[in-house]
């Protein structure tokens, strides 16, 4: 149960980074 539960808070980590460096760059690259 905690390796599932460590391994969804890596993914979750992982996607909330690329998901913040998009939009940074959309923003970015609209201004």
């Amino acid at each position: 149960m905690l390796y599932w539960a460590a391994m969804f808070l890596v993914i979750a980590l992982v996607a909330a980074v690329f998901g913040f460096g998009g939009i940074a760059a959309s923003a970015a690259g609209i201004s």
